[in-house]
This record gives structure tokens, sequence and C-alpha cells, in this order.
């Protein structure tokens, strides 16, 4: 359970204080707390431990837990105390050692169904109770038996699952029969055993063709699977019910995910669709610089060669992007892993001197679409080209600085080198070729802003765009 840490310290407290019980006894009462839920769940019922107080006159409730799909408070809580004859019923069960069913009157002439049943320890001696309470004075005894049976033998709270209303719920014994199914399981399983369609009636009905009951009852331990018809997929969760080191009962949760696995076979399929895409324009790309490549080897005018070796950094910088976009899953990119990858190719395949690389990053994840990934990440690595190409010329060492960070609903991705100064003169109106380029991107595709500019002996580049755009 969530809270399970305060729940133990409460239990210990509660018990110190209020009632005479073992350290050994307190611990099998600790012990049961980790399935106290999941039984609530399968019961339909409120769960209280109770136990008699340091005053024989007095029953203390130790803990109260209410199904995890209900709202409101429960009956009782945690410290309330009750003279013995206002809570006969648990009186009832420490005199007799026995399950007992009844029923408690609350204020205003109300009444709960309460079934209660013995704690005993290691001697067999009862020194607390569990009760099942519920406002449906109809109890269903399979169901609280059933609980309380999975309060004796509990298991790891990650083996748990918290039972919803639209959940199908059945029961079997130990020879894998149908002891319960609620009306959601009835119309879950027909479509799991076709068999069982001419009866109706699965109450009975021996469960066959259903791996995970075989590996519940071989194993003994929880299960999870997913049970596949023709049209339907279902989830399903198997709990044992362990009495005398052997499987008595098994719980079957049954639930219709036949949408999500829809939706999810949806994402894997559009997922690779967008795979296939990114690897197919880094192949198209590589195959145009290779193109221009040999184009530039053959020119013999100097300039001609100078821009296309130019184009063909580019087009292979944009081919990289595209490299590490195929290796990414779903249509969402982290931002700042993506720039880590540039920053490190883009040094390690042009800088000719030493580049000492400087990330900053902002305290939240920086995920933004893969639409609007890829023209952020092109201006980025033209900025980074930019700066090593132009910055660093013919410099004995350099420092890269690329951060990133989000600046009042804005996304803010800068770029500062140490290397040349911009010249007295520059002007934005005076940009290259790839300058030209970042500028379009920022401001048609990201809609955004771009500057340029000298500030404390560095050359910053600023990219500016909405938030709401990058992560629409």
């Amino acid at each position: 359970m969530q809270t399970r840490g305060i729940e133990v310290s409460q239990l210990y407290t509660l018990v110190r204080d209020t009632t005479n019980l073992t350290g050994v006894q307190a611990k099998i009462l600790d012990h049961m707390q980790v399935a106290l839920q999941c039984a609530s769940d399968i019961s339909k019922s409120q769960v209280y431990l109770c136990a008699r107080g340091k005053n024989e006159d007095i029953s203390v409730i130790l803990t109260a837990v209410k199904p995890s799909y209900t709202h409101g408070s429960t009956f009782f809580h945690a410290g309330d105390t009750f003279l013995v004859d206002d809570l006969a019923i648990v009186d009832n069960v420490f005199q007799t050692g026995r399950k007992v069913v009844g029923r408690k009157e609350l204020d205003q002439g109300r009444e709960i169904a309460v079934t209660a049943y013995p704690i005993v320890d290691n001697a067999g001696r009862p020194f607390a109770v569990v009760c099942f309470a519920s406002v449906s004075l109809s109890q269903q005894q399979v169901l609280t038996d059933t609980a309380n049976l999975a309060l004796q033998v509990p298991f790891a709270g990650k083996d748990y699952y918290s039972i919803r209303p639209q959940d199908g719920v059945i029961i079997l014994d130990a020879a894998g029969r149908i002891m319960y199914a609620n009306d959601m399981a009835d119309d879950l399983y027909l479509v799991l055993d076709k068999e069982a369609i001419e009866q109706r009636d699965i109450i009975g009905h021996t469960i066959v063709h259903f791996p995970l009951v075989d590996e519940v009852m071989k194993t003994g331990r929880p299960a999870f699977s997913d049970e596949v018809s023709e049209n339907m997929t279902l989830s399903a969760w198997g709990l044992p019910i362990i009495s005398g080191g052997r499987v008595t009962r098994t719980v079957i949760v049954l639930t219709d995910v036949t949408a999500i696995r829809e939706k999810e076979r949806q994402i894997l399929v559009k997922d690779s669709v967008i795979k296939e895409i990114h690897h197919r324009v880094k192949n198209s790309l590589n195959t145009i610089a290779g193109m221009l490549r040999m184009q530039a080897r053959r020119s013999k005018d100097e300039d001609t060669k100078e821009a296309l070796k130019r184009a063909v950094s580019r087009i292979l910088g944009i081919s990289k992007i595209h490299d590490i976009l195929a290796n990414q899953s779903g249509d969402q990119v982290d931002m700042d892993v993506l720039l880590d990858k540039i920053c490190k190719l883009s040094v390690d395949s042009l800088a000719l001197c030493p580049v000492d690389v400087v990330r900053e990053k902002g305290r939240r994840p920086l995920i933004v679409n893969s639409e609007k990934a890829v023209p952020l990440a092109i201006a980025t690595n033209e900025l980074i080209h930019n700066a090593i190409d132009h910055g660093f010329h013919k410099m004995p060492r350099g420092t890269l600085v690329v951060g990133t960070e989000i600046d009042h609903g804005r996304l803010h991705v800068s770029i500062k080198n140490n290397g040349h100064p911009l010249p007295e003169d520059f002007s934005t109106r005076t940009f290259d070729l790839g300058l030209q380029i970042v500028r379009n991107l920022a401001e048609i595709e990201l809609k955004g802003e771009f500057g340029l500019k000298n500030e404390d002996s560095m050359v910053v580049a600023d990219i500016y765009c909405p938030l709401a755009l990058m992560e629409a």
C-alpha cells in the first residue's frame, strides 16, 4: 500500500499504547497489511483489524481499509475504541475462535453487515479479529472467505492489483472449478471459453485452456498475462490463495484491454513508420552528399569546390540529425539528448583544434514533438558548424557553450563560442547562406526569433520559439 510506512508506524503505536499484544503478534498483523487493500477489493467490503485493549472490556480498531474504487470515509477509523458489548461480533469471535456473521448498528438506525474471522498466533490462539463490513446486508460469504484466506499468506505489494468496478472477478476452487463470477466476468469469460456459451451459468464450470490459471496453480505465485480471442484482448491477473502449503483457491481478475492494446499497436506502427522515414531521408541525403562530393572533386574552380564542400557538410549534418531521430522511440524527442549527440558529432567531425564543449541544461526535461525537433536541430547544428568553422578558425583551442532553458513560456537555445568576434560592421542583412537558413527555420518553421551578437568576449547566437508550439 502506498502509505505502508506510515501505517506500520501507526499500527505499532496503537498496539503498544492500547493493547497487550506481543511483538510477534504485532508482526503478524504488520505482515497482513500489504494484502488488506486486495482483501477489501475482493470482498467488496471495508476491512478492519481489531484487538482487545489493555482493558479487556475494550475493543480497539487497529487499521481500516475501504475498497479502492469507493469514495468517502470508512465506518470506523484506526484508534477507535468500543466497549465489548458495542462490538459484540468481535467478542464472539474471541470467545468461539470461529467465524461469526452478524450486523452492527450505526447511528440513526443504519445497519451494516459484518463478517468476522479470528487471527491466530503460532500457538493457534486468537489474538485479533479481521472484520469485513458492508452496507449490503447480504454479504457474499464466498468473497469474504476468500478475502480472509488471502490475508493468511500475503505476497509482496508489487504482486497485487487494484480491482475496479468494470473488472470481471472469478474465484476457482482447488480443482479449477468456478465458485464465483460477477456479471462482468460472465460476459468476459464466455469470450475466452466457447464451450461455456451453451451453459450460460459458468458456476461449477472447470476452466481449461487458460495458461495463467495453470501457472498460478503450479507456482503458487501471482501472475499477469494477456488472453487473446478472435476480436478481444483481456488482461488477466491471477492470485493464488494458499492454505496448508497448497493452492486451495485462485482469484482471477479479467479486464477488457482491447482498445488499449489496439492503441499500443497503432503507436508501435506509427513509431516504426516515423523511424523508417528518418532512415530513408538519411540515406537519400547521404546519396546526394556523395554526388556533390564527386562533383566537387571534378570541379576545377576553387570557389565552386568550396561551395560544394560547404553544401556537403550541411547535408551530412542534416543526415546525422535524421539518423539520431531514427533511433529514438515515439514522436516525442528529448531535445537535450539530441543536442548532446549533435555537439559530439560536430566537434568530432569538423573541429581542427581542441574544442571544450559545455552543455547548460534547464531543470526539467526538454521534450518536444519530432516535427519541430527537426528544424530546431538543423538550426542548432548549423550554428555549431558556424562556430567551429569561423569562430575557431586557426585558433589553438576553443570553448563551445550550448544551452537550453525555458524562459517565460519560450524555449531558448543558445550557442556561444569564445572564438573570433563578429566584425564591427556585422549586420543581419549580410547573413551568409547558413545564417539565412537558421533565421528562416527560427522565424518561419518555429514561429520564433533568431539573434547573433558579441557579448562579454563571446559570440552568442540565440533562438527563441514558443514552448506551446514545440510541445504540441
